[in-house]
């Protein structure tokens, strides 16, 4: 995925600065002695220093859906991590570092939120933003040392973090949860009465996931009467035992019955479109 990240940034800059390709080449490798003396053109090169999650964005928060199957699919958001670059430029003629790397700069402050156009590989199908940010000196500490490390001289920089959402949970899919039973009365007594609340959906004939909104369900000869949601999800509470006539008025549609026995595995009622 980090690959991407990468992409993605050139893209960025080479429309938001611009850079020419021919001009000056973006790399995104380690600016040791040795790297640098082997360019052998004017190079912007993006260095990635320092890896971690963005805990202020952190979300535990369960979603649930429904897929096609009549399923239900349980996920989490994705975790969200700051990738911070260590932006330099390479060239001969330091007028020409310090004018890249102005553009550059510039480049950071405008772009706080990637373009779709520029999202490549799994960025493009991501459910939360990439953002961009330019930091301060001081979030590379000791750049000195830094440089000692890579065996090179000290060089200007600027350090661009993306926040990037990275898929660590699984999906959990399984059916839903769509009978509970309540018992009134004397757990070990004769007189216990039971009822049922049932869950279902109104959905398109043959598609499960296209569930009818502000329907009508009915269930004839007793007082359950319930208006599905957007997704065409309804309840009922508490309906005893039994066999019941259920009915389904779609807005400008055909009324559907539909016998069903409760308790069942389902009672999810499909209607013409």
């Amino acid at each position: 995925m980090f690959n991407d990240v990468d992409e993605t940034l050139r893209q960025v800059l080479l429309a938001d600065v611009p850079i020419d390709r021919t001009e000056v080449e973006i790399t995104f490798d380690r600016p040791t002695r040795e790297w640098s003396s082997r360019l052998a053109r004017p190079t912007l090169n993006l260095f990635l220093f320092d890896v971690r999650e963005r805990l202020d964005f952190r979300d535990d928060t369960w979603t649930v859906t429904r897929n096609a199957n009549g399923q239900a699919q349980r996920e989490r958001p994705p975790r969200r991590i700051d990738l911070s670059y260590m932006v330099t430029a390479w060239t001969n003629e330091a007028a020409d570092e310090h004018r890249i790397l102005a553009r550059v700069l510039a480049c950071t402050y405008r772009q706080g939120r990637v373009d779709a156009a520029y999202l490549q590989g799994s960025l493009a199908n991501a459910t939360v933003p990439i953002l961009l940010r330019a930091m301060p000196p001081d979030h590379l500490a000791k750049p000195t040392d830094f440089w000692g490390v890579m065996d090179n001289e000290l060089h200007a920089s600027l350090t661009w973090v993306a926040t990037v959402p990275l898929d660590v949970f699984a999906p959990v899919t399984g059916p839903l949860v769509v009978t509970r039973e309540l018992q009134v009365g004397d757990r070990l007594g004769p007189d216990r009465e039971t009822f049922i609340e049932v869950a279902g959906v109104a959905h398109q004939k043959g598609d499960r996931a296209a569930g009818i909104g502000n329907a009508t369900v009915t269930v004839l000869d007793t007082s359950h009467r319930a208006t599905t949601d957007s997704q065409g999800r309804f309840t009922f509470s508490p309906i005893p035992p039994g066999e019941y006539t259920w009915r389904v008025e779609p807005p400008g549609g055909r009324p559907v019955e539909r016998r069903i026995k409760v308790p069942s595995e389902n009672y999810d009622i499909e209607v013409e479109a």
